[in-house]
C-alpha cells in the first residue's frame, strides 16, 4: 500500500503544481453549467445545482483527491500502529473525497464571482462623482463616486453628451451600463464658460 499512497501523492501534486502554474486554467471552469459571467446558463436557467454532480469528472477533483488520498494514506501508516494500517486505506479515501470535493466547491464558486460588473449600478445613477480621467464623446474616461455600500468605486465612464468633461470635473451618472457609468456635468457646475 505504500506504494500506491507515494504514486496517487505524487500523481495529485504534479497536476495541482501544473494548475497552479497555468496549464490547466480552466479546466473545469464549466462543470457547473455556466454559461455566462452571470452564474447562470445560456438559456436563463441556473443548471449549477443540477449539475453538481458533474465535478466529480473535473481535473480538480481528481487531482485534489489523489494527492490528499496519498498524503493521508501516508500519514496514517507512518504514525498508527498495525491496527491504523487496516483502516488507512478508509481513512485516506473519504480524505481524499473530502479535498476533492471541497477544492471542486471552492474553484467553481471563484469562478462564479463577477469581475468588472457593479452589483446595484442602478443605486448609482443619480449619483455625483469627480472624473479622474477625461472623457468625450467616443472616448471613456475613469470617475470616482461614493458606493451605496460606503467607500469608492471607480468605474469607466463615457460622456453623455457631445461635450469634452476634463479630468477633475465634478459630474453627475445619469446611466449605469455594464460597468461604464454614462456621466454629465453635474448641474450645479454647469457647462465649462469660454474665456
Amino acid at each position: 500500500m505504500f506504494s500506491i499512497y507515494v504514486a496517487t501523492l505524487l500523481f495529485g501534486g504534479v497536476l495541482i503544481a501544473a494548475s497552479l502554474l497555468g496549464a490547466g486554467h480552466g479546466a473545469d471552469a464549466h462543470a457547473g453549467g455556466d454559461g455566462d459571467a452571470g452564474g447562470g446558463s445560456a438559456d436563463g436557467h441556473d443548471t449549477s445545482t443540477s449539475h453538481a454532480w458533474l465535478s466529480l469528472l473535473g481535473l480538480r477533483f481528481w487531482s485534489f483527491a489523489t494527492a490528499f488520498f496519498g498524503l493521508t494514506g501516508l500519514v496514517v501508516l507512518k504514525l498508527g500502529g498495525p491496527t491504523f494500517h487496516l483502516l488507512a486505506p478508509a481513512v485516506a479515501a473519504a480524505v481524499g473525497v473530502g479535498a476533492g470535493l471541497g477544492a471542486s466547491t471552492a474553484f467553481r464558486a471563484l469562478t462564479r464571482e463577477t469581475v468588472g460588473q457593479v452589483r446595484d449600478a442602478g443605486a448609482l445613477v443619480g449619483r455625483e462623482g469627480r472624473l479622474l480621467l477625461p472623457v468625450q464623446r467616443g472616448q471613456r474616461g475613469k470617475v470616482r463616486l461614493a458606493s451605496p455600500g460606503g467607500g469608492d468605486v471607480d468605474l469607466l465612464a463615457e460622456a453623455a453628451e457631445d461635450e469634452a468633461l476634463p479630468a477633475g470635473a465634478e459630474v453627475l451618472v445619469v446611466e449605469v451600463r455594464g460597468n461604464v457609468a454614462i456621466v454629465t456635468r453635474t448641474p450645479a457646475t454647469g457647462p465649462a464658460r469660454s474665456s
